[in-house]
């Protein structure tokens, strides 16, 4: 199920969709690359392996290069692993690599992307600078590229194309996915997959892995979230520093945003329904929608209204609910499935 989430996420939302069709439409044409990652990357192998594949559709003869397998500096390994002709070389300095590299016709690199993964910061800043110079000495023909991935950010080097995963990635991204797996993997309620989005998006920050966790266990997140959360982060691959509270008003917070405004639809209906007996009633409301459900409920409870009992049940379970989340007091699992089945039905 994970390979699953990370097609959806790299595969399906905009954002990181995005951010790899421009790596590799950039690389096709002849310009090498730095993609500036986070310290955790969302399913970092299937990203590489969507990359790999949108790459592949080039001319180019991908090379991967694992830089903790390297010992040598980047100008070294580059000439030795791609470029068979080295007449007339003379390695007075690291940029006459570059130069030779950039100015040789028939060699291997020519007709290479070569993805450099795993890299040290100190790594990182060697490969950049040396990618930097071939790509200065080049002056605009066609030679070789380069994709260097490094954790954080990265100044501009003439030559290099910088892509940021934290320019191209939002955090509409983050709650688009939660929606999208919420939809296939929730309760069969669209208003329960709505209420999982949210409840997972408040709770796991923008941290897609951490969601789609919550997500595939949708049956025991909504029964009872903060158990849930509390079982996933005791498994030890995410982290959190909510407390218990933090957990709490999360969840009060979206069953308030999400449930309130049914209550309100209610209230508004009920009073439409029943306008006239309202309007016929002490204190005589002159304008019946400005009723509040309370009151509502306390006019039918002195039998001074004749109601159908199905809304009779409605209104005394709506002023209940109402009542709930107006004292801070989130909603059970029973109570949110009886609320969003009463409204799917509307």
């Amino acid at each position: 199920m994970n390979n699953l989430f990370g097609k959806i996420w790299w595969e399906d939302l905009n954002g990181p969709r995005r951010f790899l069709v421009e790596a590799a439409e950039k690389l096709s044409g002849g310009q090498s690359v730095v993609i500036c990652l986070p310290e955790r990357v969302p399913w970092l192998e299937t990203m590489r392996d969507v990359l790999e594949r949108l790459l592949r559709k080039g001319t180019q003869t991908i090379k991967v290069v694992d830089a903790e397998d390297i010992s040598q500096e980047p100008q070294e390994y580059v000439m030795e692993e791609f470029c068979a002709n080295k007449d007339g070389f003379r390695p007075y300095s690291k940029k006459a690599y570059a130069k030779f590299l950039a100015e040789s016709t028939g060699i291997e690199l020519n007709d290479s992307c070569i993805w450099i993964r795993n890299a040290t910061s100190a790594q990182v800043d060697d490969w950049f600078s040396f990618i930097a110079d071939y790509q200065s000495f080049l002056a605009g023909k066609r030679g070789g590229v380069f994709l260097l991935e490094t954790i954080g950010e990265l100044s501009n080097k003439f030559g290099v194309e910088i892509l940021s995963y934290g320019d191209k990635v939002s955090s509409y991204d983050s709650f688009a996915f939660n929606i999208f797996t919420a939809a296939d993997f929730g309760n069969d309620n669209h208003l329960m997959k709505q209420y999982l989005a949210e409840l997972v998006s408040s709770l796991t920050e923008g941290d897609v892995e951490f969601a789609a966790a919550c997500i595939g266990r949708s049956d025991d997140f909504l029964k009872a979230p903060d158990a849930a959360f509390e079982n996933i982060l005791r498994e030890g691959k995410f982290t959190s520093r909510k407390t218990n509270d933090d957990i709490e008003q999360a969840i009060w917070m979206t069953q308030l945003k999400l449930i309130f405004p049914l209550v309100e639809n209610f209230r508004r209906n009920f009073i439409k329904q029943y306008e006239q007996q309202i309007k016929d009633t002490p204190p005589y409301y002159p304008v019946p929608e400005e009723v509040e459900i309370g009151y509502l409920y306390g006019q039918f409870n002195q039998r001074r209204w004749l109601l159908d009992p199905n809304d009779a049940d409605d209104l005394e379970f709506y002023r209940e609910v109402r009542n709930k989340l107006a004292h801070l007091t989130p909603l059970t699992f029973d109570y949110l499935q009886k609320v969003f089945e009463k409204n799917s039905r509307r």
